[in-house]
Order: C-alpha cells, then structure tokens, then sequence
C-alpha cells in the first residue's frame, strides 16, 4: 500500500500541472476524467466530482519488472513521508497565535511540522488534538495518514475509525483554512486512488490498511459499508474493483455475490470500470460459472481506447481460460495466439500454447 503526495498547479482551464518525487506531469481534462502524459508513461485519471475521490489506472506490466515495480513502491513510501501533502499550509502570525483556538492551532502547528518535514512533531500535534473539537476528525485523518506511513497500521486504523465517529466534519477545517491535502494510494495492483479527508475516502484508506495487515473480514465488512451508502445513486467504481479485488483474493462466496450483484448494470465507460469487468469474470470463473463470466470479459475487451494494453491481454488470457474450460479449444487458441503475436513473453502463454 504505498503513499505519496503530490502538488497540483492549475495552468489553464482544463490543464494542470502535477509536481510530485517521480517527476513531472501534465494532465487535461474536465474534473472528473483527465488523461496525464509525464515521466512515468501514459495514464488515465477518473473520478466522481464531489467524492473527494479520483483515481489513476497503471499500465501494469509487472511480470515483466517485478524488482522494479517494488523499488518504485519503495520510493514512494519514503518520498511521502519526508514531503508534506501539500504546500499552501497556512502561515500562523502572531495576531492568529493568540486568537485562535487551542485545537486549531495545533492543528495547523502540526500541518507546518509536516511542511518542514518534521514527522515526529506534526503526528504529537495531531494527537494533542481533542477528538470533540471542530478539528478533531481533520486531526484524526491526517494522524492517520502518517501513521500508516510508518506501517503503525493498528494505529492508523484506531485513528480512522475515531475520524468516522463525526463523518460531516471531515475535511471542514481543512476546507476553513483554504487548504487540501491529497493522499494517493494503490487500491489494487492497476489503480491508484487519490483521496481528500471525505468520509468514503476514509472508509476506502480504511479497508486499505485493514488489508494490509490480513484483516479481510474487517476491510470488505468497511468496503461494503461504503457501498451501501451509495445504494440508489452512483456506485463508486474504485470502491468496487477494491471491493471484487479483496473478495476473489479472500475467496468469500457471499462477498463475490454481493460483488457480481452491484457491477451487474455498471457498464465499461471508463478503464476503472474495465478493470471492475475483469474482477468480476475472475470472480465467476472462481465460482465456475464460465459462460457468465464469458458474458463480462467478450464487452471489456470491445473498449480499447485509453484502456492499457497490458490490462486488454490479461482480459484476453481469462477469456482463453473461460473458452478452454467451456470446451471452446479454437477461440481459447485463437486468443492465446493473439496474445503472443502482441507480447510473446506474457507470463504463462509459452506454456498455454505448448511452446515451452
């Protein structure tokens, strides 16, 4: 579960500039879809305005740079740390130091901490913050945040918890003093979410680190509860390939089935919900159900544009395995083949097509 931050420039309408550890990047696009072209290749970048939600689909190559992929996680754990989340914390003049609340300055005492790169400071700045405040939920996230950081993940569950205890408050005080921090976070091994204190960002950081530490039960029981406060409006779709990632990883057949009932009608408008298509056919495949999932991987693989060519060929290969166990050795074949035309060291096809 790497973290990192990043600030984010407006140049024009539509356009902005994103300064991070890695490099530099520019994006294009309305709030809610953009497509980023920088050092680390190209990008898609979805979301649901008002969500404190959006999320970055990688190209996800990793059986050809494992070592790599994990260095690259490594960098940005330890970027995250020593950078603050964002660079517009507000300064405290002396005028504010006697004016303001014993609470809210130390809340922004611990935001400045963060900017110098004092870690230690800013997380006893937090957790100086009483949790009935106005800041108490803000002071609570970011606590959080740093402190899954350090991989304290009891901690940081115990912090996120406390912050959903006043859900309504998060992000207020930030929002008081004209600042937004963002914390980015790989939610399966194709996504990226980048989140702002809001109580279903909150909830998803929570099944996170709760996934981190081996408490599956816990992570989907919060990831379901997310889900269902979307129940009748937009169902979020990073909550939901969060969702069908841990349920086919945790092989609990309620969990598949409540997955498989929620990405029935969600279609495959952007590559988040490709990727929400490719769980769910793993899903069915793992409760055999091979035609049903034939039914979902044939529709994700007819949308290409802005779609990663890795993620098609891992669609490609399921739909040969869903064939071969349908009996349907021709298309499997035809499929194989298509896949080592494309990329003839796609982990497993020399051995799908006896070449090995």
């Amino acid at each position: 579960m790497p973290f990192r931050f990043f600030q984010r420039f407006r140049i024009a309408p539509g356009l902005r500039l994103n300064v991070s550890k890695g490099g530099v990047s520019v994006s294009a696009g309305p709030r809610g879809a953009q497509f980023t072209l920088g050092t680390s290749g190209t990008r898609a970048t979805v979301g649901l305005p008002g969500s404190g939600l959006h999320y970055t689909v990688l190209n996800p190559h990793r059986q050809q740079n494992e070592a790599g992929q994990k260095s690259k996680q490594t960098d940005e754990v330890t970027g995250a740390q020593a950078a603050p989340a964002s660079r517009r914390v507000p300064s405290l003049g002396w005028l504010q130091r006697l004016t303001l609340g014993g609470d809210t300055k130390q809340f922004l005492e611990g935001w400045q901490a963060w900017g110098r790169a004092d870690i230690d400071t800013a997380l006893r700045c937090f957790e100086g913050v009483s949790t009935t405040s106005a800041a108490g939920a803000d002071a609570a996230w970011s606590a959080a945040v740093l402190t899954a950081q350090r991989e304290a993940y009891a901690s940081s569950i115990q912090w996120l918890q406390r912050a959903l205890k006043t859900p309504s408050a998060l992000g207020q005080t930030f929002k008081a003093h004209g600042f937004t921090p963002q914390v980015q976070v790989a939610v399966t091994p194709e996504i990226n979410a980048t989140m702002q204190p809001t109580e279903q960002s909150a909830r998803l950081l929570l099944a996170e680190v709760q996934q981190s530490i081996g408490e599956y039960s816990d992570a989907l029981q919060t990831l379901g509860q997310a889900l269902a406060q979307q129940a009748g409006a937009t169902v979020d779709p990073v909550m939901l390939a969060a969702f069908g990632e841990l349920a086919f990883e945790s092989e609990d057949t309620q969990a598949l089935d409540r997955f498989n009932a929620l990405a029935a009608g969600l279609g495959n408008d952007t590559p988040v919900h490709t990727i929400v298509m490719y769980y769910r056919a793993k899903g069915l495949m793992a409760q055999r159900l091979h035609q049903a999932a034939l039914e979902v991987l044939t529709p994700a693989l007819r949308r290409r544009k802005n779609r990663h060519p890795a993620l098609l060929l891992e669609i490609r290969f399921l739909r040969a395995q869903t064939y071969q166990a349908l009996g349907r050795k021709v298309q499997a074949r035809k499929d194989l083949e298509r896949i080592y035309a494309a990329d003839p060291g796609f982990e497993g096809i020399r051995e799908a097509l006896g070449l090995a």
